[in-house]
């Protein structure tokens, strides 16, 4: 289970920090490279270590979620951007900080 997780409508990727994967890391899942190099909140450049691939599961539904893992500190734990937002069609409100998508 993940606690602090962001999810952001203005990002354009899926990001999790190398700690959070530290403390997940899963045997079946590996680490692919990737040259990536992502421009930070603050405008600095940052390089991604890797990108991964996890199951998550959100209320009763599993998801196959593809990560950007970078060796950052921020106050989340993962964060969720439009690339997930759009892949299962949920609605994330700021207002109320809850999220709703369709489940089978």
């Amino acid at each position: 289970m993940i606690a602090w997780v962001l999810i952001d409508n203005g990002s354009s990727l899926n990001v999790m920090p190398k700690t959070t994967l530290d403390k997940l890391y899963s045997t079946g899942s590996t680490l692919k490279t990737s040259s990536m190099v992502v421009r930070a909140f603050d405008g600095s450049k940052r390089e991604v270590m890797g990108e991964i691939t996890l199951l998550g599961c959100i209320g009763s539904t599993t998801f196959n979620i593809t990560f950007q893992v970078m060796d950052i500190q921020p106050a989340y734990s993962c964060l969720l951007g439009r690339p997930w937002i759009h892949a299962v069609g949920a609605v994330p409100s700021s207002l109320h900080q809850k999220v709703k998508f369709i489940a089978d």
